[in-house]
């Protein structure tokens, strides 16, 4: 499976660290986990919806990560994200747990597309590699 992700060039590493500082809508701080989503575009959104289009950085890149098909995935079971108290909770229950490398979620932006966190400290999470990084932009339209 191939997922996407968006982050400033300095934590392109998969080492969920930016989620373990700040926590996010499925973790809490404390609790490193790695946000992708199934499309750049989707990526694109959820970056989106977390800065302020006044104060852009200009060091973006965006990841394509490929996650073996063969790895463990728990599906959540909702059509859309839980609030952020639940979400953050069932979350972090998830990577206490360790039970797989991935939780695959509803977006809360678009819950018609999906999200697939990562657990960097699952036993599985070495066959996963980013196979291809670029530069990111966004188009400045979308702030008109």
């Amino acid at each position: 499976m191939i997922v996407f992700r968006i982050c400033k060039q300095a934590h392109v590493a998969l080492d969920g660290e930016g989620a373990r500082l700040y926590g996010g809508r499925w973790n809490n701080a404390g609790k490193p986990a790695i946000y992708t989503s199934e499309h750049l575009s989707l990526a694109t959104l959820e970056y989106l919806v977390h800065v302020n289009s006044d104060n852009l950085p200009i060091d973006l890149v965006w990841l394509e990560i490929e996650v073996p098909n063969e790895v463990s995935i728990t599906q959540f079971a909702g059509s859309t994200a839980p609030n952020e108290i639940a979400a953050a909770t069932h979350g972090d229950n998830w990577l206490s747990g360790c039970t797989s490398l991935g939780l695959m979620v509803p977006s809360a932006v678009l819950s018609v597309e999906k999200n697939l966190i990562l657990n960097p400290l699952h036993p599985e999470m070495p066959s996963v590699k980013t196979v291809r990084t670029s530069a990111f932009q966004f188009d400045p339209r979308l702030f008109q």
